[in-house]
């Protein structure tokens, strides 16, 4: 039976994913950071799918030592895994950063996600046909690769914060694809679009003033999760050439972004690697 791991599937697009792949066929992970939202989670999925498997793994993306945990149970108990999908993140309000002077909302976009993905990828190798979904967003534009992991850094706001996390998720996708050439594993980011999701919840001020502004306008969280199913259930034969690549409305689409290289892709690995043994 397929397998999919879903980071965030409590609300949102996450739950619309969960829901998609129910109906797919797959059995779920689902990973949250509270066993009560799991477990509401899991009730909404087997109401509209009963047959579904669904296990509740609890982890704070924050926190790596929880992450390894749950990696650890993963491995345990399930012999492969067929798709991994890192879905999971937040804007903040404000910047805040965490003991090692890391910001706090990178850390949950990108390097909880990072921890999680190296630590699965050969149970994903296992499946013979695995394939790793890294939620991003056309934000990414705003974002710049030479902030990140920078300690301590006041100069830049919490949307541009939010915005170097997204371009970390697609150039985590781009740096995949060099370190699985030997691997039965593809990997892939995408733009869900502007999705009524809860985005924004926790703002403030002016950025709350926007995000109600433009909350008319949005789309459905099923129909932003559309392209994150497809690149899961889809034929490989109709992926396979855009390993690495970034996707939108269920279609390839190329980032016009300078920051958006193979060599800050390999960068933000191996900091990504450097980060994470700091913080455990």
């Amino acid at each position: 039976m397929n397998t999919a791991l879903i980071t965030g599937a409590n609300s949102g697009i996450g739950l619309a994913t969960a829901q998609g792949l129910a109906q797919a066929g797959y059995q779920l992970i689902v990973l949250v950071r509270s066993q009560e939202k799991g477990e509401a989670t899991k009730k909404w999925i087997q109401r509209f799918n009963p047959a579904t498997l669904v296990e509740i793994v609890v982890a704070d993306l924050e926190d790596l030592a929880a992450v390894n945990k749950a990696v650890a149970h993963i491995r345990a108990t399930y012999p492969h895994l067929s798709r991994l999908i890192n879905n999971a993140g937040y804007s903040p309000d404000t910047i805040q950063f965490n003991q090692q002077g890391y910001e706090k909302s990178f850390i949950a976009n990108h390097l909880g996600h990072f921890v999680l993905t190296v630590g699965l990828l050969d149970l994903l190798d296992k499946s013979g046909e695995g394939r790793i979904i890294n939620l991003s967003s056309v934000a990414l534009n705003l974002g710049k690769a030479a902030r990140f992991f920078q300690k301590n850094n006041t100069k830049f706001g919490a949307f541009a914060a939010y915005a170097d996390g997204k371009l970390a998720n697609a150039l985590f996708s781009k740096a995949l694809v060099k370190k699985l050439e030997s691997q039965r594993v593809t990997a892939y980011s995408v733009h869900p679009g502007v999705v009524n999701s809860g985005f924004g919840s926790n703002f403030t001020g002016l950025g709350k003033l926007l995000v109600l502004a433009a909350r008319p306008f949005m789309i459905t969280a099923q129909k932003g999760a559309e392209t994150t199913i497809y690149l899961a259930t889809t034929a490989l034969e109709n992926i396979q050439k855009y390993n690495g690549g970034f996707f939108a409305n269920s279609k390839p689409k190329h980032i016009n972004h300078r920051d958006f290289t193979e060599a800050n892709a390999t960068q933000l690995w191996d900091k990504s690697e450097a980060a994470a043994a700091n913080m455990l």
